[in-house]
């Protein structure tokens, strides 16, 4: 890899750790305010203590209410931040002078994806603009677009590393 390629992937992959302990840290704090909440409403409504414990731990062991939606919060936070690791070690191997298109799944698409689909411009471009899975569209991490190099035709399977 070109040592232009290998700085761009090494800031990239900086920014994405950054990145992931920002919506890490975020998604935690959330949830640990949501869970003070219902602790404290709990016991100001006369809940006894003990069946509050049983509660949380059901909710913890099944995947209830409070800690499903951190677990969920989580997990997309974490295969967002895979997927644009991926895309930049892909940028890196084909370099940052190359013109990439972007590519919807056009399946439950949302409109800002469907709006860029097709549309061609360098990585630092799209970096610009916002790229898939960085919450610059309305599907934000849940994002399943690609960017492909220009001459890529569609008929060329996506080859992912």
């Amino acid at each position: 890899m070109e040592d232009r390629n290998k700085k761009v992937m090494e800031i990239a992959f900086d920014k994405e750790i950054e990145t992931l302990d920002i919506l890490l840290n975020a998604r935690v704090r959330r949830s640990a305010i949501t869970l003070q909440e219902y602790i404290d409403l709990s016991l100001a409504q006369g809940v006894n203590p003990d069946i509050l414990e049983a509660n949380l731990l059901k909710d913890l062991n099944e995947g209830g209410k409070i800690f499903g939606e951190l677990l969920n919060s989580i997990k997309t936070t974490v295969t967002g931040s895979f997927g644009r690791l991926r895309d930049g070690s892909q940028m890196a191997l084909i370099g940052t002078d190359t013109k990439y298109r972007w590519v919807a799944v056009l399946i439950n698409t949302c409109p800002d994806c469907l709006k860029r689909h097709g549309r061609v411009m360098k990585w630092e471009e799209w970096e610009a603009e916002g790229m898939p899975r960085t919450g610059q569209t309305v599907c934000g991490g849940n994002c399943n677009c690609v960017l492909l190099p220009e001459q890529a035709s569609e008929l060329e399977p996506i080859m992912r590393g």
